[in-house]
Parts: structure tokens; C-alpha cells; sequence
């Protein structure tokens, strides 16, 4: 719903005042209905429905890479999940194997004609992240082009550090132990022995 002026809302109350008590509930719902929309859809999730135009040069069942239409440097590409996700920790465990050969293959391609590249994930307002969609940004690098990435690091001391790494560890999901797979030859092999074994 559009947040309404509060002008807007004093007149709205207004009215339902000048009302009987009995209009008034099914009246505010009446006139609230009007101001309802649904909410825009994602432009990410349109691409990867084929309901906005692309240039495509990747596509696989849960990735769609694209040029970007407003470019820092030709050959700007866009690397997207087909599925809506905001955040790069919302990849499941196979987006999370095929991503990395994705960026690889994208990589080598537009190595070839810059000069670097900037492989950016922006998470989170404060970030510059303008969608909530996950989106890498591939970007090919020139010598002279007007792109601009840098910070200013500020010192850090030992106990600092310490203590970030004790909260990045305490918070860091943590592996599940992976089941070892059952060789079933051998499990063949143990089962005859320990049945042979029990013959008299």
C-alpha cells in the first residue's frame, strides 16, 4: 500500500467520522481498498521470466547472466539467480557449487577484452544494493575508464582483531558432518564373513 500524506489520513478520518458507527468500519475498508496495490515486481525475476527484453550470454536452469543496458564499461554483465533470493547467503547448496564456474567462465570471457575486472556483490541499502535481488556485477576495467572503488583503512590492534574473529566464528553456520557413503561390494563382503562365521 502507498503511504498516504497526512493530510490524506486526516481527511479519510474525517470522513469515516461524519459517518454512523456502523458505516464506518465496512466504509474504511472500502475506501483503504482503493489505495491497495500490488507490490512491483522484481525486474530480475521479469528477465528471468523472458517479460523484459535481454542480451543474454548466460543461461542455464537457475542462472541468467545479461549485458547491463547502462554500462560502466562495455561488457558490464549482470550474473542473477533465476529464483528470487536477496543475498548471497540465500544461495542453496547447489546454486552455491555452480556459481563460482559461472563467475569463472564470465571471468576468462571478459578478461579478454579489458584490461581487469570487478567482480562486485553489493548486500543491503548501505552497500548499494538498488534491488532485492541477488545480483553480481561483472565489470571489465580500463586504464582511463571513470569507475571508481576505493576506502580508507583505518588501523586495527590485536585484541580487535581477536574479538571480530571470535564474533565472526560464534555467528559463522557451522557444516553439517557429511554421511560417508555405504560401499556396497564391501558391505556384501562383511555380511558373507560374519555369516560364514556363524556357521557351525
Amino acid at each position: 500500500m502507498p503511504k498516504l500524506t497526512k493530510e490524506q489520513l486526516e481527511q479519510i478520518q474525517e470522513y469515516i467520522q461524519s459517518l454512523p458507527e456502523e458505516e464506518r468500519e465496512p466504509k474504511l475498508k472500502e475506501i483503504m481498498s482503493q489505495f491497495e496495490q500490488e507490490t512491483p515486481q522484481c525486474p530480475f525475476c521479469l528477465m528471468s521470466e523472458g517479460k523484459i527484453p535481454t542480451t543474454k550470454v548466460y543461461e542455464d536452469g537457475e542462472f541468467l547472466a545479461v549485458l547491463e543496458i547502462n554500462p560502466v564499461n562495455k561488457g558490464h554483465t549482470l550474473l542473477f539467480t533465476k529464483r528470487h533470493i536477496r543475498l548471497f547467503a540465500e544461495l542453496n547448496e547447489q546454486e552455491s557449487e555452480n556459481i563460482g564456474k559461472i563467475i569463472k567462465k564470465l571471468a576468462f570471457a571478459l578478461g579478454t577484452i579489458s584490461e581487469g575486472i570487478n567482480i562486485l556483490d553489493s548486500e543491503g541499502k548501505t552497500a548499494g544494493q538498488k534491488f532485492d535481488h541477488f545480483v553480481i556485477n561483472l565489470i571489465p576495467r580500463t586504464k582511463d575508464d571513470s569507475m571508481k572503488i576505493s576506502w580508507q583503512g583505518k588501523p586495527s590492534n590485536e585484541s580487535e582483531l581477536a574479538k571480530m574473529k571470535e564474533i565472526i566464528f560464534e555467528v559463522m553456520p557451522k557444516d553439517k558432518p557429511k554421511s560417508i557413503p555405504i560401499n556396497e561390494d564391501i558391505l556384501k563382503k562383511e555380511f558373507y564373513k560374519l555369516k560364514n562365521k556363524r556357521k557351525p
